[in-house]
């Protein structure tokens, strides 16, 4: 189905972002954090990941997929650890605010909790999460650098107009550059995450999955467009 609306993606900085009131503090368990990575990388992929085992980079936790039949009634039981660290976690979550703020009725992305989720995105030993993995951690490190060597702070308490310049040069990054491939899937990956939850239906005018108590039959204008195709057909 087709939304009725489609909420802008931002590609131009926004000069209201600003720091939120408080450090982003994780909202999703684990459970239905590794649900919703397996919802959006169908979405996204058009498929399933395949089981795979491995890691990409020396010093960072080593973990095993689930497998084929994964239990996932217990989430303190999650096969692996979540992989960001501290400060990868709030550059992520003032990416996320960037890419989809709040809008009237509309939550902003941080709360639905979308940092947990590219937190477990990237934590996840699958072929496409392992593939994002290094553009990612090491994107949202870049910003932490960037910011230390210009302002002399990490990118999460610099001022918002310090986060901005740094977020503006990732949008006009050049195609095919580190940092052109960084912000593109980072707002994919916002986007996709925050567009299945059911705030994100609500906000594109999607009304499908709800129960009907009634079925009115096809409109007047459907039953006239039908009648003119019969009279056409003969019948």
């Amino acid at each position: 189905m087709s939304p009725s609306k489609s909420k802008p993606l931002k590609t131009e900085p926004d000069p209201k972002v600003a720091a939120p009131q408080e450090p982003y503090v994780e909202k999703v368990d684990r459970r239905s954090a590794m649900a919703w990575v397996g919802v959006v990388g169908a979405v996204l992929a058009g498929g399933a990941g395949v089981v795979v085992y491995g890691e990409y980079r020396e010093g960072r936790p080593k973990a095993k997929g689930y497998g084929t039949d994964p239990k996932l009634a217990k989430p303190e039981k999650a096969p692996w650890p979540r992989i960001m660290t501290a400060a990868q976690l709030q550059a992520a979550a003032l990416f996320a605010d960037y890419i989809l703020p709040a809008s009237g009725s509309a939550p902003a992305a941080t709360a639905l909790g979308i940092p947990d989720f590219l937190n477990e995105w990237v934590s996840a030993p699958y072929p496409d999460q392992m593939k994002d993995r290094a553009i990612l951690l090491d994107g949202l490190e870049g910003l932490r650098i960037s910011s230390q060597r210009r302002w002399g702070v990490d990118f999460a308490a610099a001022s918002a107009g310090q986060r901005q310049a740094l977020l503006q040069a990732l949008a006009a990054a050049k195609p095919k550059t580190t940092a052109h491939t960084f912000f593109r899937r980072m707002r994919a990956l916002v986007v996709g995450a925050y567009y299945t939850t059911p705030q994100g239906f609500k906000d594109i005018g999607y009304i499908g999955n709800v129960p009907r108590t009634s079925d009115p039959g096809p409109s007047e204008e459907v039953k006239a467009h039908l009648e003119r195709a019969f009279q056409k057909l003969g019948l």
